[in-house]
């Protein structure tokens, strides 16, 4: 009996040190309590006094596109259902897209790549690469598709894994290698131009997957136009539904309806090059109806596509006065990976889960215009009072996600306790990050304006 009750000690004590080693509870301390919130106000305020935007001595552009449609076998990035099996076949190929622009001074890059997210692995790699060709992380701003049915094997990590599959460095180099080489084919092609910006309602093609008509959404289909001297026009565009038409079933690479959208921009008559960045994500899905997910994609396509032609020969364009770019280091609170209301799993059990990404907020001023590029499943249900405050100074604002670093999903702070997968398995990093990031990108956009 002694014996029983000595082996059943051992097995309670061991089970009670597990759980304090690796559980703990959440931190709820107010924003502007917080210490990571305080250091962010010191970071802006040195900011405030020391950016300058200097005056552009010209406006060039130019760009190009590489396909990055592996060779290779790969997963399929972008569910977990798929349990990491391999691509079958090429449904259509996946590409880089990019725009380099040159003031007179500097040289900045505009990249958007046909995947699920810009994988953080590839951004290390970047940082090594592009001082070689002239260039830093702070003027490459990065965005992707969000196709939920492109390359993966690019997260050397337990959660990596689970969207992206095995993880295979070949991919993560040759994406960084292909990013490299489509900024050199774009400074290859730089002209004098001009730039514009219009955005156009398309609320009926989007909705609110979290929690329905009891939130708002992001209903904007915005276009940047560039347009050189010769008449040649590249176009940028953004939309906040995410890319995910096709479900976890379809084992193909495939571009979803960014890919259609794009295809059929670039048969506009002096369209050379379309691209597409997801927008505000977090939160939104498409809304569109069709027999299956091809005629779904056909669709959406389309009522994006024609709201474009409609008015792509409309948008004013405008001779670029300055131009600037800014990478902003994100403090933030410990890991919050949650496994009830009140607890979480302990920040260094995370980290092990998790391989270690560049956590920025990217930003990129043309004129009148400023790119905001976030390292997250951006919530459209942040963006109107960003896009308010904007307005009123007469910037016109894109908000993308997927920047280059990745720490989850960010929404609303009023949806943070429901136990859904967007404000509890995916919101990493605790309360109050909606109300945060508004704070930092209403407060690094003012410094541009």
């Amino acid at each position: 009996m002694k014996y029983v009750f000595r082996i059943t000690s051992i097995i309670i004590t061991f089970i009670l040190s597990f759980l304090l080693l690796t559980i703990t509870f959440v931190d709820d301390t107010l924003l502007e309590e917080s210490s990571y919130f305080k250091t962010a106000e010191e970071i802006i305020d040195s900011l405030n006094a020391n950016i300058q935007i200097n005056n552009a001595k010209y406006f060039k552009a130019g760009w190009a596109k590489t396909n990055i449609t592996p060779p290779y076998k790969l997963p399929l990035a972008g569910y977990g259902a798929r349990n990491g099996v391999y691509v079958s076949e090429v449904h259509d190929s996946v590409w880089v897209r990019g725009f380099v622009f040159d003031d007179g001074y500097k040289k900045y890059a505009v990249i958007t790549l046909d995947a699920l997210i810009v994988p953080p692995a590839v951004t290390n790699k970047l940082q090594l690469l592009l001082p070689e060709i002239g260039y830093d992380l702070s003027r490459i701003y990065m965005s992707a598709t969000h196709t939920h049915c492109s390359v993966g094997g690019w997260g050397d990590s337990w959660i990596g894994h689970q969207f992206a599959g095995e993880f295979n460095e070949q991919i993560v180099n040759d994406i960084a290698n292909s990013i490299i080489l489509t900024i050199k084919k774009s400074e290859k092609e730089l002209s004098h131009a001009k730039i514009g910006f219009g955005s156009y309602h398309a609320g009926r093609f989007v909705r609110n997957r979290l929690v329905g008509n009891k939130g708002t959404t992001d209903p904007w289909f915005r276009i940047i136009k560039i347009q050189k001297e010769d008449g040649s026009i590249g176009i940028i565009t953004s939309f906040a539904a995410h890319a995910t038409v096709f479900s976890h079933r379809q084992m193909k690479y495939s571009r979803d309806y960014p890919g259609a959208l794009v295809d059929s921009l670039e048969k506009i008559n002096n369209i050379k090059i379309a691209a597409f960045c997801a927008g505000a994500v977090g939160s939104h899905s498409p809304n569109i109806n069709g027999s299956d997910n091809y005629e779904k994609i056909s669709n959406l396509s389309w009522e994006l596509f024609s709201l474009a032609n409609e008015n792509i020969n409309s948008i004013q364009i405008k001779s670029v006065k300055s131009m600037g770019s800014l990478l902003f280091d994100i403090p933030l609170r410990e890991a919050h990976l949650r496994i009830s209301t009140k607890l979480r799993i302990r920040p260094w059990v995370f980290n092990k889960l998790i391989e270690q990404s560049k956590v920025y907020l990217s930003l990129l001023k043309i004129g009148d215009i400023i790119l905001v590029g976030t390292p997250c499943d951006f919530s459209g249900e942040l963006v109107n009072n960003i896009e308010f405050n904007a307005k009123q100074n007469n910037y016109d604002i894109m908000i993308t996600s997927f920047n280059g670093g990745y720490i989850g999903y960010i929404t609303n702070d009023k949806w943070y306790d429901l136990k859904e997968y967007e404000t509890f398995t995916m919101n990493w990093f605790g309360p109050y990050n909606g109300s945060y990031f508004i704070y930092l990108i209403n407060n690094l956009i003012a410094i541009f304006i």
